[in-house]
């Protein structure tokens, strides 16, 4: 009977000490690499929709055009997902409909088909100075819109992000099934 025992409290701890490497690697991974996001609202129509369930990178260098996730600048405790228009030290500008970053026109394809569905102008015209009284994005924070830029609250009204209130970047989503796919960078200023 001893043996027998001995085995099963041999089994018993190594069954805890899987289970604690298990957890172990699911917080480390959930703190330091990736965590799931769901997304509310429809500011980032067509790119993004109400409800999808993402995986969102903690660990990202950041470039123009990636989705980024990051608690509200006006501290009511949600957290919004939206794209990175412009980087520090980047001038941004929209002219009949079109974006300019450091006076170079900037495609948009991500914003079809729901821009030319629109019947007037998608993005209102507005230069950086405007709205922030700044010729140039500073050291430290980022602009920001979503794609949905009618309906769409971002930069244009509560100004910058601080690139270390970042908290991921939307990599892929996983849920609903019809939609799982790669979410990535559709345009990078060259």
């Amino acid at each position: 009977m001893g043996r027998f025992l001995k085995t099963i409290l041999i089994e018993i701890v190594n069954i805890i000490f899987v289970i604690l490497v298990a957890l172990f690697l699911f917080v480390a991974v959930r703190n330091y690499l990736a965590q799931p996001f769901q997304v509310e609202g429809k500011s980032m129509n067509p790119t993004l929709y109400q409800a999808d369930h993402l995986i969102m990178w903690k660990q990202f260098d950041l470039d123009r055009s990636d989705i980024v996730v990051f608690p509200d600048p006006m501290g009511s405790g949600k957290t919004y997902v939206k794209r990175l228009i412009g980087l520090p030290g980047d001038s941004i500008s929209v002219n009949d409909d079109q974006l300019f970053i450091n006076d170079q026109l900037i495609e948009e394809p991500y914003l079809e088909p729901d821009k030319s569905n629109d019947e007037g102008i998608y993005t209102e015209d507005f230069t950086l100075w405007e709205i922030t009284g700044d010729e140039i994005i500073p050291e430290g924070k980022v602009f920001v819109m979503g794609d949905n830029r009618p309906g769409s609250g971002d930069s244009r009204q509560f100004g910058y992000v601080d690139i270390d209130k970042i908290q991921g970047k939307a990599n892929f989503i996983y849920y609903p099934l019809n939609r799982i796919r790669k979410v990535g960078k559709l345009q990078a200023l060259e």
